[in-house]
């Protein structure tokens, strides 16, 4: 059977009309039941629109798990004179594809 959003549904119609949400982007939501019984409305499931902070975290993850232990590293051996200049040269290749990835992957909502 197919569905809509909207559409009612009762009790007996739960399982068919579940498997269609799952397919559809859509759930089910209780209604008032009336005298044949319950009743169940298939609704649209909202898509996820991450927040800017939603977006900051994300990148900050992304940038901890990819650089911040070289970054660390840099940082030490700089303090002891051992960092080269080709440590330096992979370095800022690496955080290059690490600003790249982040900047394709996480963008900031747009402001309306």
């Amino acid at each position: 059977m197919t569905y809509h959003i909207g559409d009612i549904v009762y009790e007996e119609e739960y399982t068919p009309a579940a498997e269609w949400c799952e397919e559809n982007d859509a759930t089910m939501s209780e209604i008032e039941p009336d005298e044949k019984g319950r009743r169940f409305q298939i609704v649209a499931i909202e898509p996820y629109v991450p927040t800017h902070e939603d977006i900051r975290e994300q990148r900050e993850e992304y940038r901890k798990t990819h650089i911040d232990s070289k970054t660390a590293e840099r940082t030490r051996r700089q303090a002891n004179g051992t960092w080269t200049d080709e440590d330096e040269q992979a370095y800022l290749a690496l955080d290059a594809e690490v600003t790249a990835y982040i900047e394709e992957y996480y963008p900031y909502p747009v402001e309306e």
